[in-house]
């Protein structure tokens, strides 16, 4: 079963709303609800053969998914491309100066599109059964989109001190200062999370986590002060149904991607450097007990709009291991994908 929920910040965010990171809340709110022992067998149930039992996307921009990462088109399909649709008269001979600064404009929205990170739902439905690139950026002609993507946050960094907590003075070395990010919405922002429930038993849990808990605990870091507030409602309206694809050949994933045997399928993704910490009470103490290990290794994760180039879903892989000084420890690379089918896929496999 594939779930949508609404989320509106009420606050702003010092963590981001990415999937892993979901799914550790997700995971110490299951621990706090059902117990230890439950949350061992739930991630015991990772087991690499049967679908995992729940995984979360990161959250997108309301009515818009992450843009699948592929190669632009040939220079002679995106001139064709400006041809057709910028053009409204002929650009005369290569001396004509005015027609030559408006081909250079016309290159320049046509650049500035292939930035964008979102595609709507709206397009994503429209070619979804035959995507390719080009068609996407005939779509944005078309319509004669804004070359500068709409966007409901924005983020900025601040500067902080380190307190002492002996002394309760600022720290000397370095001036004590860091920097953190913190993201600012714009009023009456949404944002929609995309939630694979494959174990009956546990729709509830998910339901109470994101609706009950998390708007009355909040999410991320500085969530005692104020930060991190969430209104979060299930979209009723929502059909899953929406995202078949027969005949696809591809999966796009709405998740931070990482497991073992990665390499195997064919992709096309942008990397992105995790540097993840433990939550709950290993952010206070060590998981055996002792001194604070709240820092896991760094992880190269897929971000959200990578492609693999396979009919199957991916979410038949385990958890990651090996990413904490205790073996114990796991971390949730495993992808919401939803399907598509890309024209020429030639062009993108190796």
């Amino acid at each position: 079963m594939l779930a949508r929920y609404r989320i509106t910040p009420t606050s702003p965010l010092m963590t981001p709303l990415m999937s892993d990171t979901i799914f550790g809340h997700f995971c110490w709110a299951l621990s706090h609800r059902r117990g230890t022992a439950q949350l061992e067998a739930f991630l015991a149930s990772f087991d690499g053969e049967s679908k995992a039992p729940v995984l979360f996307s990161s959250a997108f921009r309301a009515g818009y998914l992450p843009r699948p990462v592929l190669p632009p088109p040939p220079q002679s399909e995106q001139r064709q491309l400006v041809e057709n649709y910028f053009l409204s008269e002929p650009r005369g001979t290569e001396d004509d100066a005015a027609a030559r600064q408006r081909l250079l404009n016309d290159w320049t929205i046509l650049k500035a599109w292939r930035r964008r990170r979102l595609i709507s739902l709206e397009d994503w439905l429209a070619l979804k059964d035959g995507y390719s690139e080009l068609d996407f950026l005939g779509r944005l002609a078309k319509r004669g989109e804004p070359t500068e993507e709409a966007h409901q946050m924005i983020n900025t960094a601040e500067t902080s001190n380190t307190i002492s907590r002996a002394s309760g003075q600022v720290t000397e070395e370095s001036g004590g200062l860091f920097i953190r990010e913190k993201q600012w919405f714009v009023p009456d922002a949404q944002l929609d999370l995309y939630v694979a429930v494959n174990e009956p038993a546990l729709v509830d849990d998910v339901d109470w986590f994101l609706c009950a808990y998390l708007p009355q605990n909040g999410f991320g870091k500085d969530k005692s002060i104020g930060m991190g507030a969430l209104s979060i409602v299930r979209d009723a309206a929502f059909d899953e149904t929406l995202f078949d694809t027969p005949g696809a050949n591809a999966q796009l994933t709405l998740s931070m991607t990482a497991f073992d045997g990665m390499g195997a399928v064919p992709a096309r993704y942008n990397l992105h450097t995790k540097f993840g910490k433990l939550g709950g009470s290993f952010a206070v103490c060590g998981p055996d007990g002792g001194n604070a290990r709240p820092f896991k290794k760094p992880l190269m994760m897929i971000e959200p709009g990578g492609v693999f180039f396979t009919a199957k879903p991916l979410d038949t892989v385990p958890l990651l291991a090996d990413v904490h000084s205790d073996a114990r420890i796991r971390h949730c690379g495993i992808p919401v994908t939803i399907p598509l089918f890309v024209k020429e896929i030639e062009r993108y496999v190796y």
